[in-house]
């Protein structure tokens, strides 16, 4: 089943939120003997539908694990303290709390001037410090993901609302 272009405009939106309040996401992958990795990631960033990327920048590990396992999964989790207190003062959540994307990690490759510039964009005045310059001033590789699957989270009853209302999980290849 394909990603619909609502489904995918849902997760942009959680996506966002998501970002804009943990300032990061997480990108689980497998070590080679099997054990789960998980790898915090502030430079992800979602495309056209069914596409992510992220700056392959200090995360060595990560890029062990894909080259033998090109298979992860990006956690991106609403933090926001007001949405939170909304959300368990009135017993249910109005949209997702966050989701998950799962797919298939590509090989690094040549950043573009344009990728560049929509991370800085996002990262914003914390581009203008000291951290801010030595993280994301040079970022020379990006790698791709071919998103599969699109999933929001579910936290029990706090979401019942929000799953008459979101996708359940979409696969871009039939099971």
């Amino acid at each position: 089943m394909e990603i619909s272009e609502t489904d995918w405009a849902t997760a942009r939106s959680v996506f966002t939120r998501a970002v804009q309040t943990s300032l990061h996401c997480s990108i689980a992958t497998v070590n080679p003997d099997g054990t789960p990795h998980v790898t915090p990631i502030g430079s992800v960033l979602l495309g056209d539908r069914g596409t992510a990327m992220y700056f392959d920048v200090f995360n060595r590990r990560l890029a062990r694990n894909i080259a033998h396992d090109p298979r992860v999964t990006v956690l991106a989790v609403d933090s926001g303290r007001l949405m939170w207190a909304r959300s368990l003062l009135r017993g249910s959540f109005v949209s997702p709390p966050g989701m998950r994307l799962t797919g298939v990690a590509g090989p690094p490759r040549d950043s573009t001037p344009a990728e560049v510039h929509r991370l800085h964009r996002r990262i914003g005045p914390a581009l203008r410090t000291a951290g801010g310059r030595l993280m994301w001033r040079s970022l020379p590789r990006v790698r791709e993901i071919t998103v599969e699957r699109v999933e929001m989270l579910r936290i029990g009853p706090m979401t019942a609302a929000v799953n008459r209302t979101t996708p359940r999980p979409t696969n871009l290849t039939p099971e």
